[in-house]
Order: structure tokens, then sequence, then C-alpha cells
């Protein structure tokens, strides 16, 4: 439901396309980074195995939605749209904090919903041109707009980058030091038409492909090893008023990926053997039928179903498959200065692996809730506090693992504060989480190992203040493994950004500081491994842009600009400085 982010109850930030144009940001991790309650791990440069963190729980506990629908993850529950080209994006909502019964399983640490760019004015080209450091350069095209009872939107980009060596050589010195690229193309379109007043239809597709070197220290130092991956999803979408109070909208989804792990041109193949098992495969069928009935002019309920089909494969080796349907409503009313947000979720989530000719299954049932109260102190001042509950299912691969698992069930709990102006939105939230039967890779296999707790405080801002732009987020929280006595792995308790801009003459300048304290983290080599931690560490990068005219406009950034030496999991190596220069084209 559309609602100013004031009004909120629970804790949302939104990247908009100004935004991403603003931040010159190499890929989807380095744009958000900086926002509240978001942290990521990467195994080297553009490209890498990426992991999302939100509010402290793992990136398997992390959903993403791309136009609503929930993308698809592989059959260990990674994420696999996490290097989606910022070129497609128009805007990114960021929902920090349990939203299982509004997204169903998973959505624990929270939900990043993006919106691809639509066609909403007369139809134009626009696009942008990126070099810089490391012999990067990206180039975007695209071309959009409305025509009568149509809207679209189609581009296409390529981005390639000699990179650097991914993995530390004086923490793994059997590593091949040369460097390791990255490249990758997309194309995307988007058509809708407006049927009538009362019915609008669309349909929705993307292609990408990437070819990505990396490091290992299972093979020799002259070894050049690459992962090369290739995905496409294809949707409809139909938005119906049935009435002056009921809107209906059906969503539907087709989408594959491939992973292919090459070592010097050849498929891995399984230890011992001349066997390849270095290719994976998955596709997803996704439905999605949401409803908003506005009950009265302070009441809008919602209601409807979810249903998610995948299938999972690893060359000569397994076959698996998920199917999930989910059941959902809520409630949102105004009462004088009170807001009330309630909704329930029910879920089904069905999960099969075979491989050797030894099939094993898991099945779980699980219901969901959320109770959220606001009060308007004053026209500047609201209170905010939700509790609710959420769950994970284990994994296809953790499964196989073990039969036997159960899911995972948390419970969370948040208290803000927020205060609007005409030049500021500002809110302070403390959360904390509490999480039973998580499961956790331990002696080969996986295993429910008991409680996990995180806590904290979340302060964000956004102002402007005698001319600046201000942008600032700052988080202290408590990553902790109760049964264990641990801290939670890659991790930090202290972190927090501030970005500050503003006109100079013909120029917009700015400056960005993200730091991040010490994490834990574990050296996997030699095995067993051993407790690691990760050193804290302060990013500065300057930028500037000038309007050349009213469609050209001239971008330069200096990231990482003092040079500092950091890691985001141990072993790996992340970007020194760089400086990269753009030229864009967006008519009017």
């Amino acid at each position: 439901m559309e609602q100013p982010l004031s009004e909120v109850l629970s804790s949302v930030s939104v990247i908009t396309r100004q935004d991403i144009e603003k931040s010159q940001a190499g890929s989807l991790a380095d744009l958000i980074q900086g926002e509240a309650g978001f942290e990521f791990g990467r195994t080297g440069g553009p490209g890498a195995t990426t992991s999302f963190f939100l509010r402290g729980q793992e990136s398997k506990s992390v959903v993403i939605l791309i136009d609503g629908v929930r993308a698809q993850t592989d059959g260990a529950g990674a994420l696999t749209t996490t290097n989606l080209p910022l070129a497609q994006i128009e805007s990114i909502e960021i929902l920090r904090g349990n939203a299982g019964a509004l997204y169903g399983e998973s959505a624990i640490g929270g939900v990043i919903n993006i919106q691809t760019r639509q066609g909403s004015v007369k139809p134009n080209a626009y696009g942008s041109i990126t070099y810089g450091s490391r012999n990067t350069s990206s180039l975007d095209l695209g071309y959009g707009g409305r025509v009568d009872d149509y809207g679209f939107n189609v581009n296409a980009g390529q981005t390639n980058t000699d990179g650097f060596s991914a993995m530390n050589a004086q923490q793994n010195s059997g590593i091949n030091p040369a460097k390791d690229g990255a490249s990758s193309k997309f194309v995307s379109g988007r058509v809708d038409k407006k049927i009538n007043a009362d019915l609008k239809i669309g349909l929705r597709a993307r292609l990408q492909s990437s070819a990505t070197d990396y490091d290992s220290d299972w093979y020799t130092n002259t070894t050049r090893q690459q992962f090369k991956t290739s995905s496409d999803a294809l949707g409809g979408f139909a938005k119906f008023v049935v009435n002056d109070q009921w809107v209906s909208t059906l969503d539907l989804s087709h989408s594959n990926f491939n992973y292919r792990d090459y070592v010097d041109g050849a498929l891995t193949t399984v230890y011992g053997t001349s066997t390849p098992n270095g290719e994976y495969e998955g596709r997803q069928n996704a439905v999605r039928w949401s409803n908003s009935y506005q009950l009265s002019d302070q009441t809008v309920a919602h209601f409807g179903i979810d249903k998610l089909s995948e299938k999972f494969s690893q060359q000569n080796s397994y076959t698996s498959g998920r199917e999930t349907l989910g059941y959902f409503a809520g409630l949102t009313s105004t009462l004088d200065k009170f807001t009330v947000q309630m909704n329930l979720r029910h879920d089904d989530v069905d999960v099969d692996r075979t491989a050797s000719s030894v099939s094993k299954s898991n099945n779980t049932k699980s219901s969901t809730g959320l109770l959220g109260l606001g009060y308007q102190l004053n026209a500047d001042w609201r209170l905010t506090s939700t509790v609710s509950s959420a769950f994970r299912a284990p994994t296809a691969y953790e499964t196989y693992k073990n039969a036997s698992l159960t899911p995972e069930t948390h419970v969370a709990r948040e208290a803000g504060v927020a205060y609007k102006s005409d030049q500021a939105l500002a809110k302070l939230v403390y959360f904390e989480t509490s999480t039973t039967d998580a499961i956790v890779y331990q002696n080969f296999s996986y295993v429910n190992v008991g409680e996990l707790k995180n806590k904290g405080l979340e302060a964000t801002l956004r102002a402007n203040w005698r001319g600046h732009s201000v942008k600032a987020s700052l988080v202290a929280q408590d990553p902790w493994n109760v049964s264990e006595q641990t801290a939670l792995t890659r991790r930090a308790r202290h972190y927090g950004s501030v970005d500050i801009s503003r006109p100079l003459g013909a120029y917009d300048v700015g400056a960005k500081v993200y730091t991040s304290g010490a994490r834990s983290d574990f050296n996997y080599s030699p095995y067993p491994a051993e407790p690691v931690t990760l050193s804290g560490y302060a990013l500065w990068s300057f930028y500037a842009s000038r309007k050349i005219d009213n469609e050209w406009t001239a971008r330069v950034k200096l990231e990482n600009a003092f040079d500092r030496q950091y890691q985001l999991a141990y072993g790996y190596n992340t970007p020194g400085r760089g400086i990269f220069a753009t030229l864009q084209y967006q008519p009017k």
C-alpha cells in the first residue's frame, strides 16, 4: 500500500533513480551500502559471490522482490540477483526487520523490493557511458515512454573490468596472483496497455549473462578459474479495478538461472574422477494474487495468495524441488491519532532432493503474524512499534544433508520515534530479534543449534540543511549465537555512513564516508576452520557532477579515496582507490 515514509510503522528507506545516478555505484551491493540495517560480504571484486545481511540476519533470511515478485534463490538458498544491473532499476524500497507475515518464508531480516524502469512520459532515449580504474568500462542504452494507452521501456548494456586478484596472497599462498576480471551483458524490456478505465495488463522480460574470474586454494597458482552465469525472466501482470473499493492484481513469472564453474576452460569434475559436475541450473514459476479493499476512508484490507514452484539440479549429481503455497491477509486502520496494522499468513513448504538414488524430503507448515501500532504525538513527531513472527524452512541442500531438520522460528520486536518536517525526516528505532532452532553448518552437515539473538539501535536521517543535502545512518547492534557464545560472522557491532552534497557554482559536489567496526569470520584453510577477526575500516568517496545542458550530465567519482585496505570476507581482497568518469544522457 502506498504511504508516506513518515507514516510507515516498519523501518523503510527508498533509493530513487536520482539517488542511483548520483551514487555512480558499480553494483547493487555498493549502492545499498550505507543504508541502515544493510551489510554485505563479497569474495573478491565485481561479479564475485555476494551475501546480503539485513538487521544482522544471514543472506538466506533476506527476500528480494523484483516488480513485486519474489526473485530466485538457488538450491542452497543463496540469492541469485545480487548483481542485477543498476541501469534496469527505477527505485528500491528496503524494508528492515521481520516481514514474514507479509512476504512469507525467509522474510526475516527484511525485504529489498526493486522496481524496474518503465515509461512514464513521452518516448525518449537515455543512456550512459563510464570509464575508470582497473580498465573498467560500462555502457547502457534505453528507450521508453508512453504512447496513448501503451507504456514501454527497453534497455541493454554491458560492463567489463580487469579487476584485481580476488584472494590475498599473504593469507592464501597457493592462489593464482593474476588479476580476476569480470564482464556482463544484459537486456530487458517491459510493455503495458491500459485496456479500459478498470484494467491494465503488461509483460516484462530480462536477460543477463556474466563471466567472473575467481581464486580458490583448491587449485595451483597457475590455474585459471572462471564462473559463468546466465539468467532470464519472463513475467506478466494484470491490474483490475473491481469497484471503487477493490483493486486486484495478478502477477505471473517464469525465471531460470544457470551457473557453470570452469577450471582452465573445462567444467569442474568430481574429485578423483573425470565426471564433470560444474553446472548448476534452476527454474522458478511464481504466481502472486494480491488485493486491496478500502473498507472505509480510514481502513484498508489486504489479502491474497503466493505460490512458488522451484526445481534445481547439479550436473551428474542431484535434482531437487521446492513447492511453496502461502495465504495472507492484513488490515491497516487509522483511528484519530492511532494507526493499527495487523497481518496474518500461513505457508506450506515442501522440499525434496534426490542424489545417488537417495531421496530425502522435508515439509514445513507455519503461521506467522504482525501487529503494529503508531501514535501521532503532534504534526512533527510520531511513535511506532511492531511485534512479529516469521520462519525459514530448510533449503533443498540442507534437507539432503539432514532430512530431520526443523524450521527456524523468529520473533522480532521494535519501537521507534520519527520526526518529520519540510526539511527533514529522521527516525530512531530500537529492535530485538530472537531465533530458535537456527540451522547452521556443523561437522559436514546441517543441524538445529538452538538460539540466536540480535538487538540494537538504528538511526536514519535525510535532510536539507543550509543548502546541503544530508543522508546519514548509524547502527549499533549485537548479533550473537547464544547457544555457542560466539558473534555471528561478517556482521559488525557498529556501522554507519554520512553522505553530504551541495551545489557549488555550476557543479554539484559531495562526499560520503562509510565506516564499519570489526567483524568475526573463519579461516577455512586449512580445515578445520579457525576463528579470525576482520578489522574495522572507513571508506571515503568524493564525487561531482555538472549539467552540460538539459540532456547531458558529466559525473566523476573518486572511491576509497585514501586507498584503505580492508576485507569483507577473510582471505579475499577488496577494491583499492579508483576514479571513474561518466557521461549521462537523460532528456527531461
